[in-house]
């Protein structure tokens, strides 16, 4: 069982300088070459940045080379990541986390959770290079990363779970809006920190487990979920 979860791009201050090489060193090694030659101009037009944020991106990928290291896990700190309490996982639990997890990138690929990687910025939808898109560009990987996978859990947004060309359990969250189920993205992106915390903190591997979540108001819509599509509503 593998469980699928997005990046964010909100990341903490990396401060280690612990040695990682990523799974596809060469895939991420040739996408770092390609950022490090682009000018303040180009990351802006492809990124779609500016100002402080354009600023800090150059200086990410003009010193990539010597910057420190965090662990994955802890990089990551958008409000999908903040739902995780890390603190209070057991060993059984952080051996879980490591063996289950794991976390897109459009950089690396794919991230175990203590792997250690340097701060960046790179969403799916950016085009990098001009005639083949970064989903192209990692097909082959993660085709064989997951090949063989007898579950593959969907906690991570659209954007990064068009990468897995496999059958998914699929997990989304819908708010009651006037008789109307729709999805709020930061509600989303909570509700799937809240359902991997609750998986984690719980070792589950069963998916009558998975069905019985009930946290801050969601409990599982029988009418509007498949087999494949689970819907959690409140």
């Amino acid at each position: 069982m593998k469980i699928i979860f997005s990046p964010t791009k909100k990341m903490t201050q990396s401060k280690n300088n612990e040695l990682f090489t990523p799974k596809f060193e060469g895939k991420t090694n040739e996408l770092l070459e390609t950022l490090k030659k682009m000018t303040p101009l180009e990351l802006e037009k492809i990124m779609k940045i500016k100002n402080k944020t354009l600023e800090n991106v150059v200086e990410i990928y003009q010193g990539i080379d010597s910057a420190p290291t965090e662990k994955a896990i802890n990089s990551y700190n958008g409000i999908s990541f903040k739902q995780l309490e890390l603190d209070k996982y057991s060993d059984e639990n952080l051996e879980f986390l490591e063996s289950h997890l794991v976390i897109l990138s459009a950089l690396y690929g794919v991230l175990k959770p203590n792997d250690y990687i340097k701060e960046y910025r790179l969403d799916m939808n950016m085009k990098i290079f001009k005639d083949e898109s970064l989903y192209n560009f990692w097909k082959k990987e993660l085709d064989n990363y997951f090949k063989g996978e007898d579950l593959i859990i969907n906690l991570a947004s659209k954007e990064f779970s068009k990468l897995i060309n496999y059958p998914m359990l699929n997990l989304d969250f819908k708010e009651n809006k006037d008789g109307i189920y729709k999805s709020v993205s930061s509600y989303s992106k909570k509700a799937r920190g809240m359902m991997l915390n609750y998986i984690i903190y719980n070792n589950i591997t069963d998916i009558k487990d998975i069905k019985a979540f009930n946290l801050d108001g969601y409990t599982l819509n029988e009418k509007l979920s498949e087999k494949d599509n689970l819907i959690f509503t409140r």
